[in-house]
């Protein structure tokens, strides 16, 4: 069970983690083919972590 500081932590650490995928989704858009390439990296990265806090929030809000 979480306590409110740590529930209030992992919702900022998805909203960041949201925030962050939707930068890269835009960067990987790039006119710039390397950079373009970089985002698209990182955004597999980035999606898998956001999709990891998610399922964390998921399950400490069914306790």
């Amino acid at each position: 069970m979480l306590n409110d500081m740590d529930k209030e932590r992992l919702v900022k650490a998805s909203q960041s983690a949201d925030l962050f995928v939707q930068d890269l989704q835009a960067l990987g858009k790039a006119d710039n083919f390397l950079l373009a390439n970089i985002a698209e990296e990182l955004l597999k990265k980035a999606a898998q972590l956001e999709q990891r806090l998610l399922r964390v929030e998921r399950v400490t809000h069914t306790e």
